[in-house]
């Protein structure tokens, strides 16, 4: 039975156990000894389960084939190798049960460094691990596997099982049709994704219409989240519920744990990693483009090394991502961006990693 952790992991920038990765072989090599040392543990980091094995595989490589590049195309997600490595660093300098698992989900890892993050590819601001000095590596649960939240109740995942939207690509398109019949949004939308999917993209879409209560819980759960101490969660507290009647939502939640202030705050984590939200603006949940059918929140991993895209305009293009820096990762591809919105008429949100609007709304 594998181990699975609820503690937080104690994250620093000091190389405790592997040696610091300089010069070309560095990373090879600190690969390879962390290998030797993973034993039976589970990583998983963005849906990706990095084992003993694939570390291992990594660092035995062709050396002529750019490290990075073999990293990111086995794990089809745009990972940041010099951190990864520090984090791999900080498990095996916890006291941790062999066998043990640790989730690390998309959020997670942005948030921390370990993925590309949107400062790094649009503001050339890179994002360097860690970001705080724990790490929470348990899983975070699900909208379809936990009981609906009761009236009443505080924070936490129940809430996410209530005020459902579809999740599935399918029904998620339909609700878009459904909402602006005429628009040609989600036609639009469906053939840039059909066109990334069949040149090996690994494409998921994950929101279109949504209920403005959902957006108002989600908003909730993540600036609660955030807060530094009792006084900050007591205002946010405070804004929640104002937001709550002035908005005419009356979501029966309770923002405030019985137990206090921390578990307040731990409790609307939870929530916040069930919804999978990493961004949020009380604008945002007031007045979401995701309310009227007007955005799409999907995500484009994999892209091909040379990808080519044919617009409903006519236009064509076609776009090289073979160079080892490429995320391969559409929201965090400027030049490919810009291309879509101007020809696909679609506009993104660029601080919002998988947000994207309709340009003729």
């Amino acid at each position: 039975m594998s181990a699975a952790l609820a503690a937080p992991l104690s994250v620093d920038r000091a190389w405790q156990v592997l040696a610091p990765p300089i010069g070309p072989d560095g990373p090879r090599k600190a690969l390879a000894f962390a290998a030797e040392q993973w034993g039976n543990r589970t990583l998983e980091l963005a849906g990706i389960p990095l084992t003993g094995e694939r570390l291992a595989a990594w660092a035995e490589s062709p050396p002529e084939e750019p490290l990075l590049r073999t990293v990111r195309e086995d794990t089809r997600r745009p990972i940041d190798l010099a951190d990864l490595l520090r984090l791999l660093d900080d498990v095996l300098a916890a006291d941790l049960p062999d066998d043990a698992v640790l989730h690390v989900p998309t959020g997670r890892a942005r948030t921390y460094g370990l993925l590309v993050h949107v400062d790094d590819a649009w503001k050339d601001r890179p994002r360097d691990y860690p970001r705080y000095d724990e790490l929470h590596v348990d899983r975070p649960e699900a909208p379809t596997t936990v009981e609906p939240a009761r009236d009443g109740d505080p924070p936490g995942p129940g809430w996410t099982a209530r005020y459902l939207d579809p999740t599935e690509r399918e029904p998620c398109m339909a609700a878009l049709v459904e909402a602006r019949p005429e628009s040609g949004f989600a036609e639009r939308v469906e053939a840039l994704l059909d066109q990334l999917e069949a040149q090996g993209a690994e494409v998921w879409v994950t929101s279109t219409v949504r209920s403005r209560h959902r957006g108002y819980l989600m908003w909730g759960a993540f600036v609660l989240s955030r807060s530094t101490d009792e006084a900050s969660a007591a205002a946010t507290r405070s804004r929640l519920e104002r937001a709550n009647a002035d908005w005419g939502l009356e979501v029966p939640i309770s923002w405030w744990h019985p137990d206090g202030w921390q578990a307040t705050m731990e409790a609307a984590r939870t929530m916040a990693e069930a919804y999978d939200v990493v961004y949020a603006t009380e604008r945002g949940a007031r007045a979401s483009n995701h309310y009227d059918g007007v955005a799409v929140d999907f995500v484009a991993y994999g892209l091909p090394r040379s990808l080519t895209l044919t617009a409903p305009d006519g236009a064509s293009e076609t776009f090289d991502l073979s160079d080892p820096s490429e995320p391969r990762d559409l929201s965090l591809s400027p030049a490919v961006v810009r291309w879509v919105e101007r020809h696909f008429a679609l506009r993104k949100l660029v601080a919002d990693h998988p947000h994207w609007n309709d340009a003729r709304s």
